[in-house]
């Protein structure tokens, strides 16, 4: 390989780095064990967190700004006790990052929600959600279920409760569910 062919491929190679770790800029993290290529990950979330909130405060706080400025000026629009913008409680809702252990996950958080380290504002934030929302389509939910007579949910068994015969395969197919 001749020297000019090294030298694009570590600038290529090395490009990502600027951005993100190379295995998750790359998209392969292959050549990692599990907690390196997690532990790049985490922190690469972390730096998009920083980076969320500096578009808040840089870019999106001020054109929020610009737009009430701009809707005062339309009779009718705001209420007329609406104050100004910097009394208006707001917030910016992202993307949230899925878990690579969706079950694990939901048990750390229930967890958090049960000692009170955490709350449902924090916790559907994390996922990139309101809270209030989700909880006002969750009380339509279980209201349309005790209207039409069901029940939520059981929660699913887990792997140590499936009973398995000498063959593998899940014994008692035709026994009734077990209620939660």
């Amino acid at each position: 390989m001749d020297r000019r062919r090294i030298d694009a491929f570590c600038i290529v190679r090395s490009y990502p780095a600027s951005c993100a770790p190379f295995n998750v800029a790359a998209g392969n993290s292959s050549g990692y064990n599990y907690a390196s290529g997690r532990l790049d990950h985490q922190t690469y979330f972390k730096s998009i967190r920083v980076e969320q909130a500096q578009l808040e405060s840089v870019v999106l706080d001020r054109v929020l700004a610009a737009w009430f400025d701009e809707a005062v000026l339309i009779p009718g629009l705001l209420p007329a006790d609406a104050g100004p913008i910097a009394q208006w409680p707001h917030q910016w809702f992202w993307d949230g990052h899925e878990h690579v252990d969706p079950a694990k996950e939901a048990s750390a958080q229930a967890t958090r929600l049960a000692n009170l380290t955490t709350t449902l504002a924090h916790e559907y934030a994390r996922q990139g959600r309101d809270w209030e929302e989700a909880l006002r389509q969750r009380a339509k939910e279980f209201s349309l279920m005790q209207e039409l007579g069901l029940t939520p949910a059981a929660v699913p068994p887990t792997n140590d409760d499936i009973e398995e015969d000498e063959d593998g395969e899940e014994a008692n197919e035709d026994a009734p569910a077990r209620a939660a």
